[in-house]
């Protein structure tokens, strides 16, 4: 039986999520937030910053899912979505 890779199940997820399957979110959120998190802390040096830029991306990736391109990958966009979130947190500072 053959198990889809990483990238496939976040083109599923993404297709449910945007057919209005809310709960493909928590199966993203499941498979990235540990790792984006790292990112998160190692860009923002604090950890209370990291982890509600994570929220937030996820937020933003729930609110803008209709944009998502499927013919890319998924985590590309979720780090752009992160590293745009550092980027205005660095100009609020």
């Amino acid at each position: 039986m053959n198990t889809p890779n990483p990238d496939e199940l976040d083109v599923q997820d993404m297709s449910r999520l945007t057919a209005g399957h809310d709960a493909a979110l928590n199966s993203l959120m499941e498979r990235h937030a540990g790792r984006l998190f790292n990112y998160l802390v190692r860009c923002l040096q604090n950890e209370d910053d990291a982890a509600d830029a994570a929220q937030e991306t996820f937020v933003r990736v729930y609110q803008h899912r209709t944009r998502f391109d499927p013919e890319q990958k998924f985590t590309t966009w979720l780090y752009t979505i992160a590293a745009n979130l550092v980027k205005d947190r660095y100009r609020w500072r």
